[in-house]
């Protein structure tokens, strides 16, 4: 299959998830075409796709403005072919059931707002990249991992995606993608 994969990232961690499902699609003799929604091609053509998979980090209650506005942009070529969301977020890591249910309320809240809605969803965790983070971001993360029970040093940086998993959905949304088409 060739797979179309839209991403936008914020601290990095969805760009390495994106890289991952392109060389996880390409290790399994499918194709990918990336597409950063932040710097997009001028015109998207789906007629050469099979299926869409679309990743995008959850900051402060929402996905960034680029995915969304790119996803609106594009909704009726995307909607035209099985499609799989893999949203990116600190709440994946652990098991507050009320804070996956937010995330789960952020996520079709993007589908409300862009009329785009993928056949399945997978939240994955991220990542906390202190080393990267200024005084302030550094100073509120480091809070607010404190109340987790999240790691605290902020002399390190702390990947939490399980890669294992994300390979099954993989496979899954692979598995199922020509019978959603209805190409079996």
């Amino acid at each position: 299959m060739r797979v179309l994969l839209i991403f936008a990232t914020i601290e990095g961690q969805t760009r390495e998830i994106a890289d991952h499902i392109g060389r996880y699609l390409k290790d399994n003799g499918h194709e990918a075409v990336t597409i950063d929604a932040t710097h997009p091609p001028k015109s998207l053509s789906v007629d050469d796709v099979d299926a869409v998979i679309c990743a995008g980090p959850v900051h402060i209650g929402t996905f960034p403005a680029p995915l969304r506005r790119y996803v609106h942009a594009h909704v009726r070529e995307l909607m035209a072919r099985p499609g799989a969301f893999v949203t990116v977020s600190l709440t994946a890591a652990g098991d507050d059931q009320s804070e996956w249910e937010e995330l789960r309320e952020i996520a079709a809240r993007f589908s409300e707002e862009t009329g785009w809605w993928p056949v399945t969803v997978h939240h994955a965790a991220g990542a906390l990249k202190y080393t990267e983070y200024d005084f302030f971001r550094k100073w509120m993360l480091r809070r607010i991992a404190d109340k987790k029970d999240a790691p605290t040093d902020t002399a390190h940086d702390y990947e939490f995606t399980d890669w294992g998993a994300l390979d099954m959905f993989l496979d899954g949304f692979l598995k199922d993608a020509p019978a959603v088409a209805g190409k079996v």
